[in-house]
């Protein structure tokens, strides 16, 4: 299989997800996932955005569970593959943190993001907003309910 053809089915997924109908788009996604990492190399950049967006259709449709699950063995290659600073890495840890408190697991999710705190705090100036923000959320995330 050619990458133009995945590009081709990916795009095709994609639309499905934009068009509302999530479950065969993640259908589609799982599918499309295995055959990119079999056909251009797990570590590839398309196949790790494939997966992101899976992820992020499965959040969409409000299966988090699921979510979390295709999200937390990305984040760790993703993590592998350029390190924990990569925006990437950013943008997906932020992702899973959200996903896991959708899914109903607060502690997960303040963990996640002490994880983002810590990778934030390499890379920005101590004052940046979004440190702030993620500060926020986390205290949200800890108080007692």
């Amino acid at each position: 299989m050619s990458s133009e053809e995945l590009a081709v089915r990916t795009a095709a997924a994609e639309a499905r997800a934009h068009a509302g109908d999530f479950r065969g788009a993640a259908a589609e996604l799982r599918v499309l996932a295995k055959d990119h990492a079999r056909e251009i190399g797990a570590d590839d950049p398309r196949t790790l955005d494939l997966r992101l967006t899976l992820a992020k259709v499965l959040g969409t449709s409000k299966q988090f569970r699921k979510a979390v699950e295709v999200c937390t063995p990305l984040l760790d290659d993703l993590v592998r593959v350029h390190g924990p600073e990569h925006d990437a890495v950013l943008e997906t840890r932020q992702l899973l943190a959200n996903l896991r408190y959708q899914a109903g697991d607060a502690e997960g999710a303040a963990q996640e993001l002490e994880l983002l705190q810590s990778a934030l705090a390499r890379v920005l100036v101590p004052t940046h907003d979004r440190i702030t923000k993620v500060k926020r959320d986390i205290a949200f995330l800890k108080k007692p309910r």
